[in-house]
């Protein structure tokens, strides 16, 4: 019987189809690059808008130059040292602990008595402002700690100075120290008069000790001075004093950098969302800030945000902005500007993949550049857009991918369906020696594969025309050579018997000997013609298979007395449809093959094997010798014979072609097995009742 070809998957067309799915995958990734492009063009733009803002702030802040000018410049600006004021939420408690002032700790500046010695006293200065006070916190690094004995006497022992601007040119000095760490005292440096508008706490630490400080606005006129007197030695001179400038004159203070309550307003009417500005004067400290940069947002946890953030930067990370709260700001951008040109650049969010975009452009009054203005502005929006973006192109060709993916893979299992019904069609309709056994009806779609099953089905109809033909050839060539060699037979017997008309010649004996092999070869032939059609018309019919089995047994045995026969069949009656007639031949035919095969003084097995619950077989065993396994396949094609020797027998090869084809009309099998001393020719019969 023919048998169903199975196909590993990837050799088939729904897995070749499934493939020609996969180039949907350009889809997103032709997506991808365009919004990679539009991201550059929307940063460009971007760049342009946040400069253009830049210039715009910058020449409202010149127009209005008088406004915001006064206390943010003086000739003094680029002599002496600046300090910046950091502008303060809430006030700080005065109690020398620098919890209040941890976000402000990376900002501090530093200064020293000598910078070529290792333990030279040193200081770190941070400074705020909150309502009316400014907060000074002072860490000094001091090896050892000398307290004054009382608090009319703090020049003996460690102590600050601190210097305000006075009246006629001549700055106000304090001395500030303490007995023992707590409250400072705040004296006057000449007189060593008791000052209360100035308060402070003093705290020892691992390195040194702690001042904080609260000094009222009004006292410093935007300037001061402070110094810290190192003393090692009791009522020794000081072996070092470190500070922010001089503090003899007016003119040494340094002077103080806030921003200030006229530049906030004329901020205060920009555009502040996400967006922040900062002004900056000529030594980049901040004297006005306005709005704030949004940093981060709500963190999205679909799954599809999360793939998403692995192809592009993601806009959902809380990052922390260095230059948050910065009273000095640097950078190329701001560098640029204060050179009299307006300049664009790009920094990163530490914690983030986002970025912050900075613009700078100066300040100018006439030809002077007095300051810089810097817009920044979070890249947030952008990545949001494009990931949003590739949410959608993603999600969008996820549903092309499975809609497409899907019909073609159905249409792929359609049209796979079709072509492997149309090819079990054709392989049930010829058996594997090429003979056609039953008639195919063409089906009636008009596509290709339509028109594939009607050209087979003419193709097969022209075969069994031809087929037909040549079957009745050989039935006609019988007749027609049969008669002529009936005369040549004829003669030559009458040649035979006719001693007065021809001598006696072994010629003629061999003549006769090949008539009658003629004959017999024409016989066969015709016998096996007759078969192929008579199975067409055959019935079948309820039997007793066992019964069958051992009445064909008994038959052989006494039909060839000379030979034992041994019947192994089971005891109890197995009913099953059969052709009898046909059974007996194909049974007959095995029986005379074993006759020819086995050996002398050895039985001949007929067996009836019920043991498999679908079929039977019939089984004809003998001993004798092996066929090559080679040969086994071939053995039931027609005009196959695989005996050795000339036995002077016929021997066309159609006894087992035979068998095999009354098989197959029972729908079963004939098969052959080598055994140890032996074979086992056998015909498999389905149960059919």
């Amino acid at each position: 019987m023919p048998q169903k070809m199975n196909l590993p998957f990837t050799q088939t067309l729904r897995f070749k189809l499934l493939l020609v799915s996969f180039s949907l995958i350009l889809i997103p990734w032709a997506g991808y690059h365009y919004l990679s492009e539009m991201e550059a063009s929307l940063r460009q733009a971007q760049e342009a808008l946040l400069l253009n803002r830049a210039e715009i702030v910058a020449n409202m802040l010149a127009a209005n130059s008088n406004n915001w000018l006064a206390g943010t410049t003086s000739e003094n600006v680029t002599h002496n040292n600046s300090l910046y004021v950091h502008p303060l939420a809430n006030s700080p408690d005065l109690d020398g602990y620098d919890e209040d002032w941890l976000s402000l700790k990376s900002q501090s500046r530093q200064f020293r008595a000598s910078a070529t010695t290792p333990d030279a006293v040193s200081f770190e200065w941070l400074a705020g402002f909150q309502g009316e006070n400014i907060y000074l916190m002072i860490e000094v690094r001091d090896q050892t700690l000398i307290y004054p004995q009382s608090e009319r006497i703090l020049s003996v022992g460690d102590h600050l100075i601190l210097a305000l601007p006075g009246p006629s040119g001549k700055s106000r000095k304090y001395r500030l120290g303490t007995p023992a760490p707590g409250w400072v005292n705040v004296v006057e440096y000449e007189n060593n008069r008791q000052q209360t508008a100035i308060r402070g706490e003093w705290q020892e630490t691992a390195h040194g000790y702690r001042v904080e400080l609260q000094i009222p606005r009004s006292m410093t006129d935007g300037h001061l001075s402070l110094a810290v007197v190192d003393i090692d030695i009791p009522q020794a001179k000081p072996v070092g004093i470190a500070s922010t400038s001089g503090w003899n004159s007016n003119q040494n203070l340094s002077r103080l950098v806030m921003p200030t309550i006229r530049v906030d307003r004329l901020l205060s009417g920009l555009e502040e969302k996400n967006h922040r500005y900062t002004i900056l004067n000529r030594k980049r400290q901040v004297i006005g800030r306005y709005g704030s940069i949004q940093t981060s947002i709500k963190p999205n946890h679909i799954l599809l945000s999360r793939l998403i953030s692995l192809l592009s930067p993601s806009a959902e990370e809380t990052g922390i902005d260095a230059r948050e709260g910065m009273g000095k700001l640097d950078g190329p951008e701001i560098r640029r500007s204060l050179s009299g040109e307006g300049a664009i650049y790009r920094y990163s969010i530490t914690g983030s993949k986002s970025m912050i975009l900075s613009a700078a452009h100066p300040i100018e009054i006439g030809q002077n550049t007095i300051g810089t203005v810097v817009v920044e502005q979070s890249t947030q929006m952008i990545l949001l857009l494009q990931q949003s973006a590739l949410e959608r192109l993603f999600l969008i060709s996820l549903i092309l991918f499975i809609i497409t993916g899907g019909t073609l893979l159905l249409f792929a299992s359609s049209l796979t369906r079709r072509i492997t019904r149309l090819s079990h069609k054709y392989n049930q309709a010829v058996s594997p020696d090429g003979r056609i056994i039953e008639e195919v009806q063409s089906g009636k779609d008009k596509d290709e594969l339509g028109e594939l099953d009607r050209s087979f089905s003419a193709v097969l109809r022209r075969s069994v025309a031809y087929t037909g033909y040549l079957e009745s050839m050989a039935a006609r060539l019988t007749h027609e050579i049969r008669t002529p060699l009936t005369m040549v037979q004829g003669s030559l017997e009458n040649l035979q018997h006719d001693s007065d008309s021809f001598q006696k010649s072994p010629y003629i004996e061999r003549a006769l000997d090949g008539t009658r092999r003629l004959n017999l070869i024409l016989t066969r032939i015709r016998e096996a013609t007759r078969l192929e059609q008579s199975l067409q018309n055959s019935e079948k019919e309820k039997v007793d298979i066992t019964a069958f089995c051992k009445s064909l047994c008994d038959g052989y045995a006494i039909t060839y007395q000379h030979i034992d026969f041994e019947c192994h069949i089971p005891a109890y009656p197995i009913w099953i449809q059969i052709s009898p007639d046909l059974i007996s031949q194909a049974v007959d035919k095995l029986i005379s093959n074993a006759i020819d095969f086995h050996q002398p003084n050895t039985a001949i097995q007929i067996i009836l094997d019920d043991m498999n619950s679908k079929a039977l077989d019939i089984k004809i065993r003998n001993r004798g010798p092996q066929l090559a396994e080679s040969d086994i396949p071939k053995l039931f094609h027609n005009m196959e014979s695989k005996r050795i020797g000339n036995d002077n027998q016929i021997h066309l090869g159609i006894g087992l072609y035979l068998v095999r084809l009354i098989a197959e009309f029972h729908q079963g099998d004939a098969w052959m097995n080598n055994e140890t001393d032996g074979v086992c020719f056998a015909i498999t019969l389905p149960y059919t009742i």
